[in-house]
């Protein structure tokens, strides 16, 4: 940076809220750049790199040199990115945004665009099969996609041509493989749906890049039975919030149920007549139908006499505060996990989540068959076994091959 800091951090200011950085998220750089100022103990000063690392180290014992993008510090991340963008504007005289579309910036278009975006949703929805969540952020990428192209003086979508694609693909030549992937997908497919609406005279599909999907080979993580159960004992079920956090947890230890499954549960799903749990699924649309174990049963019931408040929501998880809406979030499993001071080589089995991944392979060890499984988790078969096999140590034993002398 050839002038001076203070005059330099008010231009990047500038320039990141028009490229869609909000003003709370550059309050926040402003904050740690401020503290540079006050580290320098001089008022007129050039941005340098390594003095800056230098004043992270120091002033915020962090140091850039050890900094891993996998960790779940969110104020290291915070510092980070401060550090880098001051870097981009170094280098490239501009913020960089780490979106390929900023939303601030992309998302105007013609209003009588709106009816073929509400005609796309039912073509996700009764065409692809699509969940009602998939179908949302789809409709979301499809709207910021074709925002960039009405910036690009495409007022009329029965005008886009195979120039326009182009043009808009090589926006994305430095961007990740998930971004292409995604940004992608979604082109292609309303492409598809504005020939097949007969929108397009052609179908202009074929001109978007097919980015293959990266194929998942890391192994799911998972707690051992005794594991889960030194989680469940951690917790104070005397307590109004311990009854809640307990029934949780425990749902999703038992049945392997996702935690938007969970919070999405009605009391009139519980058939406590037949002794059964009606889960539909949030991913896929499906419905689970769950034996209501005792367990389950009465840790339920201890939480609605206990801990839930008394309102007419028709939701099981509810909020404690009035207006006692529906329990949108649950972050307390990991506060249970440090509790119970599982072994601190376990760290990476934190989250809800894994208790679903932990149910699978347990089961998958105990010899119970995949079908089972997938049923309980209501999965396809071979999304359950592609996934979960390779964590079974009892199942990939059956695979060793003997070796010729």
């Amino acid at each position: 940076m050839n002038t001076n800091f203070k005059t330099q951090i008010k231009k990047i200011r500038e320039e990141a809220i028009k490229v869609g950085f909000t003003k709370a998220t550059m309050d926040g750089y402003q904050f740690i750049w401020n503290n540079y100022i006050k580290w320098k103990q001089i008022n007129d000063f050039i941005y340098d790199e390594k003095e800056y690392s230098e004043f992270l180290l120091e002033y915020y014992c962090f140091d850039v040199n050890n900094f891993s993008h996998k960790t779940t510090k969110s104020w290291f991340q915070q510092l980070m990115r401060s550090k880098k963008i001051l870097d981009d504007f170094d280098s490239y005289k501009k913020c960089i945004t780490g979106e390929a579309l900023p939303r601030k910036l992309y998302n105007s278009y013609p209003s009588e665009w709106e009816s073929i975006f509400d005609n796309y949703k039912k073509y996700c929805l009764d065409v692809r099969q699509n969940s009602q969540a998939t179908t949302k952020l789809k409709t979301l990428y499809a709207k910021r996609i074709l925002s960039w192209f009405y910036q690009n003086k495409i007022n009329d979508l029965s005008k886009i041509t195979k120039e326009n694609i182009f043009l808009f693909t090589n926006i994305f030549i430095d961007k990740s493989h998930k971004v292409k992937e995604r940004h992608f997908y979604v082109l292609k497919q309303f492409l598809e749906y504005l020939f097949i609406d007969d929108i397009l005279k052609q179908d202009l599909s074929i001109y978007v890049p097919s980015i293959k999907k990266e194929k998942r080979r890391k192994i799911p993580t998972y707690l051992k039975v005794e594991d889960i159960q030194t989680i469940l004992n951690s917790i104070n079920i005397n307590t109004v919030s311990g009854k809640r956090d307990y029934c949780i947890i425990l749902l999703s230890a038992r049945y392997g149920l996702r935690l938007s499954d969970i919070l999405n549960i009605k009391l009139k799903d519980i058939d406590w007549i037949n002794n059964k749990i009606n889960v539909k699924q949030f991913k896929n649309n499906n419905l689970n139908l769950l034996p209501l174990s005792k367990e389950i049963g009465w840790s339920i019931i201890n939480y609605i006499k206990g801990a839930r408040p008394k309102c007419k929501n028709e939701y099981l998880f509810v909020k404690m505060k009035y207006p006692f809406d529906k329990m949108t979030q649950f972050n307390q499993f990991n506060k249970y996990f440090e509790k119970a001071n599982i072994d601190s080589d376990e760290k990476n089995k934190k989250g809800i989540h894994n208790l679903r991944h932990s149910l699978a392979t347990n089961m998958l060890d105990d010899g119970i068959p995949l079908t089972i499984i997938s049923s309980t988790l209501g999965d396809t078969l071979e999304t359950t076994s592609n996934t979960y096999i390779r964590t079974s140590e009892r199942l990939l034993s059956q695979c060793i091959l003997e070796v010729d002398e």
